[in-house]
């Protein structure tokens, strides 16, 4: 499968992917490695990310399906297309009795999330039997290779749901939201290897997953209309944080503050979420906000335990509606000659 032939498949054959090419210092990221591209690596600015259903009949057309979408990823992650990153990750709905033989596999932590007071989710934008993330430098890239990807493997998996992404190039660590504070500055220390051990990446339960991570995706839609009529003193002591310093403020009732890892028991989560802009709803309000994602070792444990906390108390919750939510088991890295998901389904894996 050549990169010009996984493009053709959906009529895609432009110069988009051509702009993403020899952007940044860094050099790009491979799809192959330990860990999965879209991690660890650099953020870049556009996001596509997309739930699907699986409606392969059996173990043979989802293995199929994943070893063609190792191979697309492969394609439209090199070459003109090197810097753009693809992530996969396996819902809970995978692992149902009387599928694909998994239920023995799946892991404890895969589980659908708990309810939350105030959300008011859509099961249809949200959950799905696999999630496809794509990361790119330019939106052009990222929407070809979410289209490429849908078509590539349109035998086996159809899509549920897709979000589009955006954040300011070069604010990797905290990039500035669109309610104008700076996002994740509690986040994750990737220069600690130590950190990553103990809060992201996996290494107990199944062994197909060791050197994986999960991945949880909410969409959560920012009451722009009803913030900006709020003062900035108002708005710092919501957030917790300078709006033009990003300096602290000590309120112990401050979403910062709630949301930190000294009041969680010292969990901490890799956040990697980006912007979302959807029009205007049907009252003329801007409809618009945030489309969290965040990495980890154990989402019960990690965001759950976060989320319930933030419920409770956050004050940010009279600003911001959850409408989405989705749960994904993230395997390890693929080696060459292999493909996504082998420890899981290929032979040797326990099955």
């Amino acid at each position: 499968m050549s990169r010009r032939s996984v493009l053709a498949g959906t009529g895609i054959v432009g110069g988009s992917l051509l702009a993403g090419a020899g952007c940044g210092d860094a050099p790009p990221p491979s799809f192959y490695g330990v860990h999965q591209s879209g991690i660890t690596t650099p953020v870049l600015p556009f996001l596509q990310i997309a739930g699907f259903d699986v409606v392969a009949k059996d173990r043979a057309g989802l293995v199929e399906l994943l070893r063609t979408w190792t191979r697309a990823a492969a394609e439209l992650t090199s070459g003109a297309g090197a810097g753009t990153t693809v992530t996969f990750g396996f819902g809970p709905g995978l692992f149902a009795e009387g599928r694909f033989g998994l239920a023995a596999r799946r892991p404890a932590e895969l589980a659908e999330l708990p309810s939350f007071a105030g959300e008011s989710l859509d099961r249809a934008a949200g959950g799905g039997d696999l999630c496809v993330q794509i990361c790119a430098r330019h939106p052009t890239t990222a929407h070809d290779a979410v289209r490429a990807l849908v078509s590539a493997g349109r035998a086996g998996a159809v899509l549920r749901w897709r979000q589009v992404g955006f954040r300011d190039e070069g604010d990797a660590a905290d990039p500035v939201g669109l309610f104008g504070f700076r996002d994740g500055t509690a986040n994750l220390d990737l220069t600690r290897q130590e950190e990553q051990a103990e809060h992201l990446w996996v290494s107990d339960g199944p062994g197909w997953l060791h050197g994986g991570t999960y991945l949880v995706v909410r969409r959560i839609r920012l009451l722009l209309d009803t913030w900006d009529r709020t003062d900035v003193p108002t708005q710092e002591a919501v957030i917790g944080r300078r709006r033009d310093s990003n300096d602290r403020l000590e309120l112990p009732a401050s979403h910062a503050r709630l949301a930190s890892p000294e009041a969680n028991g010292g969990v901490k989560l890799l956040r990697r979420s980006y912007s979302y802009d959807a029009g205007a709803d049907p009252n003329g309000l801007i409809d618009a906000g945030l489309i969290f994602i965040c990495f980890q070792r154990d989402p019960q444990r990690q965001f759950a335990a976060v989320q319930r906390r933030l419920v409770a108390n956050d004050p940010l919750k009279g600003f911001s509606q959850h409408l989405a939510s989705g749960v994904f088991a993230c395997p390890p890295g693929v080696r060459r000659g292999s493909w996504i998901g082998a420890g899981l389904l290929g032979p040797g894996s326990g099955q």
